[in-house]
């Protein structure tokens, strides 16, 4: 079945099976492993593992039914095409999928305010999307900017609209709302759970569209901003985001099949309303 069959070396103890391919193939990426075992092309001595966790040791030999494309070179600068609109106080960008929002802690990686910064000048955040989500995402340019922007998201004062692409069939209605609590999953590390006491509430409005195919088109209102909150709150109705490395299936799309469309920012003392809207990505199209 192979194209590669390499035999385990070098080992001082057992290593995780996900994390061995990303030292022995570091070209491949995180995203790329994990969807090599998930699709069940993987075999060690001779066996189909389909866990990132399968631990493996000297002398075990792994081979592979397809090999991933090497991931595309890290980001290094801005790219003028995520340009939506800009003006003396903010700045409004279409976040591709795989760029982080910022630096995690402690760690240097690419991320779009870095990468802004070093385009437009000083910068601050004012909300964030997740790494492997795409689309519109304000940054302020002024202090002033960005006590107003941020004081409007913490007052939810921002009206947010996504597009996901999900597993059906599911327990989704045509439209509702789902309100859940949400927090850490005490097993399993930058993973949230719905929990029926503790936590934070959670709300988010959808309506869902069914598609060629058998999966679903849902159009997503949060009206709270916790982590992960969409893709927990679909995986909680039987309805993962395909594409969801975490949450779901990764080998059922080619990314994480989630886009933060629109984003309209409320009017202050001293600018109107405003609406902006980044194109829906070529996948979702296709898919």
């Amino acid at each position: 079945m192979s194209k590669i069959e390499i035999i385990v070396s070098d080992l001082e103890r057992a290593v995780r099976l996900d994390q061995y391919l990303r030292g022995r193939f570091s070209a491949w990426g995180r995203q790329a492993v994990r969807k090599l075992i998930a699709g069940r092309q993987v075999q060690v001595n001779g066996s189909t593992v389909w866990m990132d966790s399968w631990e493996v040791i000297n002398g075990d030999r792994i081979a592979f039914a397809s090999v991933p494309a090497d991931k595309p070179p890290a980001l290094s600068a801005f790219n003028d095409s995520w340009l939506l609109a800009e003006d003396d106080r903010l700045i409004v960008v279409d976040k591709p999928e795989g760029l982080l929002s910022e630096s995690p802690p402690r760690r240097e990686a690419a991320n779009l305010r870095d990468l802004a910064m070093a385009r437009f000048g000083p910068v601050t955040l004012v909300h964030r999307l997740d790494r492997d989500t795409s689309g519109v995402i304000v940054l302020a340019r002024t202090p002033e900017a960005s006590r107003v922007l941020s004081q409007a998201f913490q007052q939810h004062r921002v009206a947010k609209e996504y597009m996901a692409i999900v597993h059906a069939p599911n327990r989704l209605l045509a439209e509702g709302e789902i309100d859940a609590r949400l927090a850490a999953d005490p097993k399993r590390d930058d993973h949230m759970c719905v929990v029926v006491r503790g936590g934070q509430r959670a709300v988010t409005r959808y309506k869902a569209t069914v598609r060629d195919g058998g999966s679903q088109q849902v159009c997503l209102w949060p009206t709270t901003g916790r982590t992960h909150q969409l893709r927990v709150h679909l995986a909680y109705l039987d309805a993962p985001i395909l594409g969801d490395r975490i949450y779901g299936d990764v080998s059922t799309a080619p990314r994480l099949m989630l886009h933060a469309w629109r984003i309209t920012i409320p009017a202050d003392s001293t600018v109107p309303a405003r609406t902006f809207t980044a194109p829906m990505p070529a996948e979702f199209c296709r898919h």
